[in-house]
């Protein structure tokens, strides 16, 4: 059996295929018994609408663009893992399909797709350059950037608050009794910046002063966390507690506490920021700070979604809530 169009709708309800199109799509703009009768014979005639008849339409792909930084892997990361399964569930309940890509070469090329006319908007996951928003800007497709640390107000994003969850995570081991913390960071510009002084606020509200052997540790991933805490135990005088900005960071730190026979959180407590899923399976339970990521993916497509209708849409700054889990003692008793 031929498979029936939109026009042969239009034909059997007597109507214009404009008609049949606002049915469809629901939008207003033609009487109610139009469109009874257009739903009555789609239901009966079991019509499916041609998503390519559909695109032609409404003028749109129903495609996002999901653009990665080129140096790192969303499969590898089970923060952004997360951030993409929200992203997904939400995009088949918007009938939207998300096309992964990464920032082309060296020069910050947006993928073809965005010039072709192939996506609707852009969804960019992690730090983005200046040249690449530019471009995108220039391009006129609405965007929303996710966990990117910019300085630029006017791009919307969506981002966990650092700081205040630095703040609230040193705050909680100075309450545990922990004077000499350590705090392991990521070197990447904002990121850093934001979690180191959230550490220096906490640490001056409780009228501490920071060990300087202790405050401006970084690492790129938990192998090199693991080294920089060996070198930190290995201190005449450790810290009692390490803060990991980064939850696969304080992977890395237990590790070689591990291997140095340290105990944990007896002879040191760790904390870290993230909650990723591994935190609440080691040994011991990780006491973190954690956010909604799959939440952070649904926001971000309700956003673009937003955006591509033309709406006016904040950035969000969300919180992190503290997660007792097991790598924290309180040195008070």
């Amino acid at each position: 059996m031929e498979k029936l169009t939109i026009k042969d709708i239009a034909k059997k309800a007597g109507v214009s295929v404009t008609s049949v199109s606002f049915v469809i799509n629901n939008k207003p703009g033609i009487s109610e018994s139009t469109r009874e009768k257009v739903q009555r014979i789609i239901k009966e005639t079991n019509f499916k609408p041609n998503l390519n008849s559909k695109k032609l339409v409404l003028n749109k792909s129903f495609n996002i663009c999901l653009i990665m930084n080129r140096f790192s892997s969303l499969f590898d990361d089970l923060f952004y893992f997360e951030i993409m399964r929200g992203i997904i569930n939400k995009s088949m309940k918007c009938n939207y399909n998300v096309i992964i890509s990464k920032a082309v070469n060296s020069q910050n090329e947006l993928p073809d797709l965005i010039y072709s006319g192939d996506a609707d908007g852009i969804i960019f996951m992690q730090n983005v350059s200046d040249t690449l928003l530019e471009k995108a800007s220039d391009s006129s497709i609405p965007f929303v950037v996710i966990d990117s640390h910019l300085s630029d107000k006017n791009v919307t994003s969506i981002n966990p608050n650092y700081r205040k969850a630095t703040y609230d995570a040193t705050t909680y081991l100075i309450n545990h009794g922990h004077t000499d913390i350590a705090i392991i960071s990521k070197h990447t510009p904002g990121f850093y910046e934001q979690t180191v002084s959230g550490f220096y606020d906490a640490m001056k509200a409780h009228k501490l002063v920071p060990n300087s052997d202790f405050n401006s540790l970084s690492a790129v991933d938990e192998s090199s966390a693991y080294s920089v805490a060996k070198a930190l135990f290995q201190k005449a005088n450790p810290p009692t507690a390490v803060l990991c900005t980064v939850d696969s960071f304080a992977i890395g730190v237990m590790r070689a506490a591990k291997d140095m026979k340290l105990s944990i959180p007896e002879d040191v407590s760790i904390i870290g920021i993230d909650d990723i899923l591994l935190s609440r399976y080691i040994e011991p339970k990780l006491t973190t700070l954690g956010v909604d990521k799959e939440a952070i993916g649904s926001l971000a497509m309700d956003i673009i979604i937003k955006k591509i209708k033309g709406k006016e849409v904040d950035s969000l700054l969300l919180p992190m809530d503290l997660i007792v889990r097991d790598s924290v003692s309180n040195r008070t008793i």
